[in-house]
């Protein structure tokens, strides 16, 4: 059977290069961090709507999305992303399960990306249905920076 390496550690724990790189700190060994962002009970969400639900800071990756409610969204549909790629991290994801905690991205592709190179505002994108303004929501922002 043959051993393979994950990119990440190509040219440093692999042989490839002497010395070894030393591994980027940004994805190897980085410091995790968590950004809690609430729905307002007081707003409708119609629509096309947008809620801001943090800042993905430059040399960032992301690594996962997650949201829970008290109350079904049903056919709503949820985009994450930025102003210019609004479902750049997330899209059209539901969120039906109650009061447990889901995982709602990020895409695959989103997943491998490199570190951000400028500080990304991330937003959700309502889609198919509105989010009525009771609904008790929570979504999380999970990403690794080096420092």
């Amino acid at each position: 059977m043959a051993d393979f390496y994950a990119l990440e550690f190509v040219g440093g724990p692999d042989g490839t290069v002497m010395p070894p790189r030393k591994l980027d700190g940004r994805v190897v060994s980085a410091k995790k961090r968590r950004t809690r962002a609430v729905k307002p009970t007081t707003n409708i969400l119609a629509v096309g709507d947008r809620l801001y639900v943090g800042k993905l800071p430059q040399d960032g990756v992301l690594n996962k999305l997650e949201g829970i409610t008290g109350t079904s969204l049903g056919t709503t549909t949820l985009s994450f992303g930025t102003t210019a790629t609004p479902a750049k991290y997330a899209s059209a994801v539901t969120l039906t399960a109650l009061n447990t905690p889901v995982a709602l991205g990020p895409l695959a592709a989103a997943a491998v990306l490199a570190p951000t190179t400028v500080d990304e505002d991330i937003w959700i994108t309502i889609g198919v249905a509105a989010i009525p303004a009771a609904v008790v929501a929570a979504f999380y922002l999970e990403y690794t920076i080096a420092t």
